[in-house]
């Protein structure tokens, strides 16, 4: 009777398991059903072709610009300032007279000197019609002599003393901002102005590293003001004959133009040098993407089914031009892959891509 009743439970509970055991298969027969009824992941991109360029590579360096002709003004002698012929900044002219000195003591001895040379030109004149008649010794003509030579030598030294009193601009050039006044007294050799020539080129001084290729002269440099994007042109044209013992670096000069001039005496600009010449792909900057793991790069590939999938291929990158970023390696060119959007990307990504149609149009493909 007992083994009955145990019987019979067991049965109860078999068909109660089974019971359940076969709704919680249809359960999830049906999930996974719902599930499949759901679209496979996508994302969509907008694509290009990688292309292949010949890349000068280069190395920025600062450079200071320097004006062909500079030159410190000064005045020789002291006095006291009886014109002045410029104002702070002014462009002159060679020749130019930037300041004259009180000169009117010199001018008074250079009146006398005269008189004197006037004076011993006409004693040496009596001596020598004298020395014709024998009456003096030939002594008294080469003193009478001596004394002209010595007072026109005066009259010269002090014909140049006032020309050294007007200072005058060696060559056409802007001024500094220094300024004068009439009746201010100057100390000898004091610094009048700092004169800067014009000219329609300007020197550019840059330093390369010694561990660094280095420039040939005649090969061309780029150079670009600190403010601006804009580089131009410039040719070495020296170098100095060793390497600085402090930096370990050769000094270079290059020349550049500088039309209405737009570039100045001791201004900083970025000197672009070239070191050497590469192969690299180009591809837009957004389709670089990158994890702990290094940069890549997703080129699409078609599946059997023909859908686009993302193939994540890493790439060592080389200098960014603009909006355009090289690739060393990695990509040979002509690789199709995913540009703006690309860091949506995962491996095997079903990709839907805005050039799809016409690449399908292209292969001959429905």
């Amino acid at each position: 009777m007992n083994i009955k009743r145990w019987l019979i439970a067991f049965v109860l509970i078999l068909i109660v398991i089974t019971s359940l055991g076969f709704v919680k298969f249809t359960q999830i027969q049906a999930a996974i059903a719902f599930g499949e009824s759901f679209p496979e992941p996508s994302a969509s991109v907008k694509s290009t072709y990688v292309s292949t360029t010949e890349h000068l590579k280069t190395v920025k360096v600062v450079g200071q610009l320097h004006a062909k002709q500079t030159v410190t003004v000064s005045n020789e002698y002291a006095g006291l300032i009886t014109y002045v012929g410029f104002q702070p900044g002014d462009l002159v002219k060679a020749n130019q007279v930037l300041l004259r000195l009180d000169s009117s003591i010199d001018e008074a001895n250079l009146q006398a000197a005269k008189a004197r040379v006037k004076l011993a030109k006409s004693t040496y004149q009596r001596v020598a019609k004298l020395l014709e008649q024998k009456r003096i010794s030939p002594d008294e003509v080469d003193k009478a002599e001596a004394e002209v030579a010595i007072n026109e030598a005066d009259v010269k030294r002090l014909t140049t003393l006032i020309e050294k009193k007007t200072i005058r601009a060696p060559f056409t050039g802007y001024t500094g901002m220094e300024q004068y006044q009439v009746g201010q007294l100057l100390d000898a050799n004091n610094a009048v102005t700092f004169l800067v020539g014009t000219n329609d080129k300007i020197w550019v001084d840059f330093n390369m590293p010694q561990t660094l290729p280095q420039p040939k002269l005649g090969e061309e440099v780029m150079v670009a003001v600190s403010h601006s994007q804009v580089q131009q042109p410039a040719r070495v044209l020296a170098k100095t004959p060793s390497v600085d013992v402090a930096s370990r670096q050769q000094r270079y000069r290059a020349e550049l133009n500088n039309y209405h001039e737009a570039l100045s005496h001791n201004q900083m600009v970025m000197v672009n040098v070239p070191v050497a010449k590469v192969s690299a792909a180009v591809v837009p900057t957004n389709a670089i993407t990158r994890n702990h793991f290094g940069e890549f790069v997703y080129i699409l590939e078609k599946d059997d089914a023909q859908n686009w999938r993302a193939k994540p291929v890493k790439v060592t990158l080389g200098d960014k031009i603009y909006d355009q970023q090289l690739v060393l390696t990695g990509l040979s060119g002509g690789e199709f892959i995913a540009a703006e959007g690309a860091f949506k990307l995962q491996e095997n990504l079903l990709v839907y891509t805005d050039q799809v149609a016409a690449i399908d149009g292209n292969n001959g493909e429905q």
